[in-house]
């Protein structure tokens, strides 16, 4: 037995359990601030998302006669304003950044790395398509005779 096998042997698991805080969210991010760092060493991410909130209908009241029937209605001015909503700030030691950061640069070329890969995917498709007047014609492959 070899070395690094007898290494791999004698290894064992590390069982890491995850909790969910009482205060846990789970909601989509549209976007990130970063504040900090502060003068306890942290720096705070912030995630939001921007949303619309409508905060007030203003419709225009009539008061009708008796046996009266009214056959138009107002339209009503919504007040709609764009909104930042904090979804969750997370504290991040100062002394932990290169380590965060690492991740989520990882994280970053991975989904870029899929995203490049379905592109390619939808190129090599298109390719083996011919355009024609009348729509699009897929193309037979050769067969030697």
């Amino acid at each position: 037995m070899s070395r690094i096998e007898a290494s791999a042997l004698n290894q064992t698991k590390k069982s890491i359990l995850h909790v969910r805080p009482t205060h846990f969210t789970s909601a989509v991010a549209t976007g990130m601030a970063v504040t900090g760092p502060t003068d306890d060493g942290f720096l705070h991410l912030h995630f939001f998302r921007e949303v619309q909130r409508i905060t007030n209908d203003d419709v225009p009241t009539r008061t009708s006669a008796p046996n009266e029937t009214e056959l138009a209605w107002g339209h009503a001015e919504a007040n709609i304003h764009l909104v930042r909503e904090e979804v969750a700030v997370i504290s991040i030691p100062v002394s932990r950044l290169p380590f965060i950061s690492t991740v989520m640069n990882k994280a970053v070329r991975f989904v870029a790395g899929l995203v490049n890969a379905a592109r390619d995917d939808e190129r090599r498709a298109a390719a083996e398509s011919v355009v024609v007047k009348s729509g699009t014609m897929p193309v037979r492959p050769r067969v030697p005779a």
